[in-house]
């Protein structure tokens, strides 16, 4: 077997004749190289050559060393030369000459699969993957998109849920989902509609979104009532009509304004959304007789250092309070972040790749939990089916076992080393020169935090007693409702200070209420950067909005 790099003019290119009636190529499909098991890629070679418009087929490489000595002739008998196996690619393939590769492998063979696609990745040569016959009849189709698994950047397998309890809890029950165009709140209702409920509400104030799971769900589950509102949760009036004409049994609470850094900037619309939105579906809940309550919270709720976690604190008390003096259960849900959904990193990475580079992480430090979106949603539905407790007794909020918290720059380097690349951490002002010359070299740029964040999350306060469940992915804490008092301050101060708009007035009323509120890893650089005169007037008028026992954490960028 030669090892001279291959080359358009070392090759033979086989072109079978023409057997359709026109005398015109329909398109020229390009130079070719087929990878796969001897029999799929022997198997795919004959269908190749009976086209109308027929590849260039260069040449063929086999899965294993030990199938070439045996497997010469359907290939010979083809006019087709095996080159090698998929370990020869990187020294036999010039990408110049080749216009893609063909992988044909049984799904069976992912290892394998993964390793062709990331060699092929690196050597810079595009990639179709046609499914084997076989797997055509199984119901495998073609995966030509690289995919990486976000499981395996986990580190961890998804938990099991009790599919039975789920079911005995959702079948023949109404249930409403509010923000149910959202990552979380589409994979929720697409599982609920799997269970059987007698009706659902899908509540959405993006019109695309709304379109798109309405559009999923009536063409997997075509028998489920749905009823479909484009809406704003947050304006309570026609929340409350809603669920006035739909009363539904149960009401799960996904909508939410989630980018930490952008509602660092937004604290009024954040104040709006999490914490009087959470207010108006919570109050028409109540006043429309729904058995069961559940809200997605989040571990930036707990000693919040930004915007986006302290109203999430906020709403988690009013729910708490509600669940008190109300005969339905009201409940929270609280994970970490979700690994996939719309603006989380690894859509963010994707394009980055597909840019070219660089991959960003905000600092080397950082560690976050993750759990991926079915999984979260799965275990939402199942918290919601656990029985324990008595209604009216002390909210009970649930906890996701979510492992052990991640680096975000391991993340990272996983995610490049996945697709086949070599990751390379640099500092921002050389991320012009990274790589250069080295195509299988992707770096990664450190931009610095960004507002409102911290360098590592919790998932619950000191004070919260951790309680086992039926299911051991979710733990339940009890914890002391606020008495009344405090959440008609809350309701009476927050809406003052919107009325305002003010955002160093609703920042000053937000402190005042969440005393326990951090400064973020952000906030402290900046005030290092305070100390040595480099922030600025703005900055500082922010600063001197907030409480003395708060003083000074200014929250806005440096100029």
């Amino acid at each position: 077997m030669s090892q001279e790099p291959l080359k358009s003019a070392d090759m033979s290119c086989v072109m079978t004749q023409k057997r359709s009636l026109s005398r015109h190529r329909v398109r020229d499909r390009g130079r070719c190289i087929v990878i796969g098991t001897a029999q799929a890629a022997a198997q795919l070679c004959r269908q190749l050559q009976v086209l109308d418009d027929p590849p260039c087929i260069n040449g063929v490489f086999l899965h294993r060393q030990d199938a070439i000595a045996d497997n010469h002739e359907p290939f010979e008998e083809l006019g087709l030369t095996v080159l090698g196996t998929a370990d020869d690619l990187c020294t036999l393939i010039d990408a110049r000459t080749i216009d893609y590769a063909i992988v044909t492998m049984p799904s069976v063979l992912s290892d394998a699969i993964t390793h062709i696609r990331t060699t092929l990745r690196r050597i810079g040569v595009p990639e179709r993957f046609i499914a084997t016959l076989q797997d055509h009849l199984d119901g495998i189709g073609p995966r030509t998109l690289f995919e990486v698994s976000p499981v395996d950047l986990i580190g961890r397998p998804s938990h099991p849920i009790d599919e039975d309890s789920i079911r005995q809890a959702i079948a023949g029950r109404k249930v409403l989902i509010t923000g149910a165009g959202g990552s979380i709140g589409s994979e929720m209702a697409m599982q609920v509609a799997s269970y059987g409920p007698a009706e659902m509400f899908l509540m959405e104030r993006a019109e695309n979104a709304l379109f798109e799971i309405d559009r999923r769900i009536a063409r997997r589950y075509p028998g489920i009532r749905r009823g479909v509102w484009l809406h704003d949760v947050a304006n309570a009036d026609k929340t409350l009509a809603y669920c006035e004409a739909a009363r539904p049994d149960i009401v799960f609470h996904t909508a939410a304004h989630k980018h930490v850094p952008m509602l660092e900037d937004h604290p009024r619309e954040a104040v709006r959304n999490n914490f009087f939105g959470t207010m108006a579906i919570v109050d028409a809940a109540a006043q429309t007789a729904c058995e069961r309550f559940v809200m997605i919270s989040t571990d930036k709720a707990v000693n919040p250092s930004s915007i986006m976690g302290a109203t999430k604190r906020l709403a988690e008390l009013y729910v708490q309070h509600m669940n008190s003096i109300c005969e339905a259960r009201f409940n929270m849900v609280r994970f970490g972040n979700v690994l996939g959904s719309n603006g989380s990193v690894l859509p963010i990475w994707a394009a980055q790749l597909r840019d070219g580079g660089p991959l960003t992480v905000t600092d080397e430090r950082m560690t976050r939990y993750f759990m991926t979106i079915p999984e979260a949603a799965s275990l939402v539905l199942q918290a919601a089916s656990l029985t324990d407790g008595v209604p009216g007794d002390e909210a009970e909020l649930y906890q996701l076992d979510m492992g052990q918290p991640v680096a975000i720059l391991d993340l990272a380097k996983r995610f490049i080393e996945a697709h086949g690349l070599e990751p390379q951490v640099i500092e921002s002002s050389s991320a012009d020169r990274a790589g250069a010359g080295h195509a299988e070299v992707m770096p990664i740029v450190i931009t610095g935090i960004r507002p409102g964040e911290k360098l590592h999350e919790q998932l619950v306060y000191e004070s919260e007693q951790l309680i086992p469940t039926a299911h051991p992915a979710i733990r339940r804490w009890q914890a002391e409702p606020p008495c009344p008092e405090r959440i008609a301050d809350m309701v009476a101060t927050l809406l003052e200070s919107c009325l305002t708009d003010r955002a160093g007035t609703i920042l000053t009323a937000i402190h005042r209420l969440l005393p326990e509120m951090e400064t973020s890893a952000y906030e402290d650089q900046v005030m290092q950067r305070s100390a040595a005169g480099g922030v600025s007037a703005a900055q500082h008028e922010i600063s001197s909005a907030l409480p003395q026992t708060q003083q000074p954490h200014p929250r806005v960028r440096v100029a």
